[in-house]
């Protein structure tokens, strides 16, 4: 049976690297994105599944829009009877989601139905849960909500990061895909409805989400660098990035108005006071500078002992 994977994102690299092996179900063409302005220089370059396609000799089409009717031509050309998604980053129309006997399916990074939408595995480690998952369902019109043939739970660690979860789920994927497959094929696969009582929602995330708002408990703050990769604080107006923190003292609340009060400055970490605990804040880059661990940084920089950074307010990043 001649599938056809819908990616932009690595996390399905080793999901299509299953099916490129298969002599079941073979990988015969990936549906991704046109190429984008990546990085610094803003090179217009690949996304990952897209490479992946054609350092493996598989057809890749690249469709600007929704898959029209020249995509799903060609999807028959070659003999695709299966189409499976993994983040590819566009609402998927009638003519993909009744192209043939097959449901459409879906792997997606959570424990449906919580954390339906755009940022799941972003959202479960910035939240501080304890465990999330990958859910494979069938895809239809409404965001995630489709009935779910399988899932499989992981813990989330205190070290993890996105890019670490990331690579966890997508092992995962590619075992459930290996499971299921083949069930699938047969008739014999159970698609359970979602409870859309119980559905909550990420959302696409932005820049905003960076920046720390201080109020929040040093723990969070943690996890939300781990999970987005870096944090943003301000201070004379000045922004200054760090790619690495810790929570220290995570029991205490601070008094009213001292969240963001720096309560030491040198050595090893900027030290400040959060809604409960003290952050740690390792590494420091100014703007148009190197991340610099914080010993280099306050060799060239002060930030003085009892200053107060900037917070700001974060927007929920679960709604229902």
């Amino acid at each position: 049976m001649k599938t056809a994977f819908f990616s932009s994102d690595g996390i399905a690299l080793d999901s299509m690297n299953f099916l490129k092996e298969s002599k079941d179900f073979p990988l015969v063409c990936v549906v991704s994105n046109p190429d984008k302005p990546k990085g610094r220089g803003r090179r217009v370059s690949p996304n990952e599944a897209s490479q992946w396609a054609m350092d493996n000799g598989i057809e890749l089409l690249r469709p600007e829009g929704a898959p029209d009717d020249s995509c799903i031509g060609r999807l028959r050309s070659l003999g695709v009877e299966m189409i499976i998604v993994m983040a590819y980053g566009r609402m998927l129309k009638k003519n993909i989601l009744e192209y043939g006997k097959f449901p459409c399916l879906n792997l997606h990074g959570s424990l449906l139905p919580e954390l339906r939408g755009a940022s799941p595995i972003e959202t479960a480690i910035a939240v501080g849960m304890k465990h999330t998952g990958v859910s494979l369902m069938r895809v239809e019109p409404k965001m995630d909500s489709g009935a779910v043939c399988a899932k499989s739970a992981i813990p989330i660690l205190p070290t993890d990061t996105s890019a670490s979860l990331r690579k966890k789920l997508g092992f995962l994927s590619a075992d459930m895909l290996a499971e299921n497959l083949p069930k699938i094929a047969a008739g014999r696969a159970a698609f359970v409805p979602q409870d859309d009582s119980k559905a909550t929602y990420t959302r696409k995330l932005d820049k905003d989400d960076l920046r720390f708002d201080f109020s929040m408990d040093a723990e969070i703050l943690d996890a939300r660098v781990r999970a987005f990769g870096r944090g943003i604080f301000e201070i004379g107006g000045e922004p200054i990035a760090t790619d690495s923190v810790s929570c220290e003292r995570g029991t205490e609340s601070v008094c009213a108005g001292e969240a963001g009060k720096v309560l030491e400055s040198g050595g090893d970490a900027l030290r400040v006071a959060c809604g409960r605990g003290v952050l740690a804040i390792k590494t420091l880059q100014k703007p148009c500078a190197k991340m610099l661990a914080a010993r280099a940084f306050f060799a060239g920089n002060k930030i003085g002992r009892g200053s107060v950074l900037k917070s700001f307010h974060s927007r929920s990043l679960i709604v229902k």
